[in-house]
């Protein structure tokens, strides 16, 4: 899968970007949303969003409408400041790397079988 990891944390992209390559993943990264912008312009496809909840005056949701526009079925998952409340795709800080695989698992598309 096509993975975008959004955020201003440096140590965070470049962990992230690690795990993800670890499992299998081709990562693209940014500092900013208009980073993520340029990034999902020359990217040929995202699959998922991997963002700041909060970012440079915008939110991570505003980043991924835009990037919708070129890449529709795209997913997202947000990373959020600890106190922030927990809801479905939203992984609150300190996280470990296997909650970031959890989420992923869990909003990666079902491959339906090839018909016979």
């Amino acid at each position: 899968m096509n993975v975008l990891l959004v955020t201003a944390n440096a140590d965070l992209r470049a962990v992230g970007r690690r795990v993800l390559e670890r499992e299998g993943h081709e990562v693209a990264t940014a500092a900013h949303s208009g980073h993520a912008l340029l990034a999902g312009l020359e990217c040929d496809r995202i699959d998922i969003l991997i963002s700041d909840l909060k970012l440079d005056g915008v939110t991570g949701e505003w980043v991924a409408d835009s990037l919708r526009r070129y890449h529709s079925d795209m997913r997202a998952i947000f990373m959020a400041d600890t106190g922030t409340a927990p809801r479905a795709g939203v992984l609150v800080r300190p996280f470990i790397s296997d909650d970031l695989l959890r989420e992923i698992d869990a909003i990666r598309p079902v491959t339906l079988p090839a018909a016979s």
